[in-house]
């Protein structure tokens, strides 16, 4: 009689009630790695002094002997390096090129006289803050300060100008695609240019993968 009275209250009971809970699954956080970065940057419409303002310099005054024909720019290539400290946070280096390039003709007979070339070295410390910050997708904006040591040669006047100034790079927005190997775009004013594209490497000194 006791047998059956307990199998009856055993049959009565919700199955639930001696089934195990499952253990809640709980998330790690891994620690984050710092991380180097090497980058490559073609750059458009760069604000840097142009030839004319250099031949002006060295001459002192605008001849009317000579005319200058089409100016042709070699864009603001860049290769900067960078050290994550934080998941927000980049400081780095970057050092960037850019060249003019024209001949010079008579007023007279319109002959060529001479050829024109100016270049400018920029050195600018770069810091750069993330604030979107997914597996595959950055957005973040940059901020620069440095100088650029110009140097030009004019045919014409004879001149080996030389001038430095000061540098800035302001980028409100800028986007990579990418872990390891990554590409990006970026809008912005300065020494490097108001339109950049380029591709870079991310590492760590432990060669783990990217965080």
């Amino acid at each position: 009689m006791k047998k059956l009275l307990l199998l009856f209250l055993l049959s009565a009971m919700p199955a639930g009630v001696f089934a195990q809970e499952e253990p809640a699954v709980v998330r790690v956080r891994r620690p984050f790695t710092p991380q180097h970065e090497l980058r490559l940057t073609a750059g458009a419409y760069p604000l840097l002094p142009s030839m004319s303002d250099w031949e002006g310099c060295a001459a002192g005054i605008f001849h009317d002997r000579t005319h200058r024909g089409p100016v042709y720019t070699s864009g603001t290539w860049s290769l900067s390096y960078d050290y994550r400290f934080k998941k927000w946070f980049d400081l780095g280096l970057t050092f960037s090129y850019y060249g003019e390039y024209s001949r010079s003709y008579s007023n007279r007979d319109s002959s060529l006289v001479g050829r024109n070339r100016a270049h400018a070295v920029t050195v600018m410390p770069m810091a750069r803050f993330t604030w979107l910050n997914r597996r595959w997708v950055r957005m973040y904006s940059s901020l620069g300060l440095g100088a650029t040591f110009g140097y030009g040669r004019f045919d014409t006047e004879g001149s080996r100008p030389e001038n430095a100034m000061i540098a800035f790079q302001v980028t409100p927005v800028g986007i990579s695609v990418g872990r390891s190997f990554f590409g990006f775009a970026e809008i912005g004013l300065g020494a490097q240019g108001a339109l950049m594209m380029g591709v870079g490497y991310r590492f760590n000194p432990k060669n783990k993968r990217a965080k």
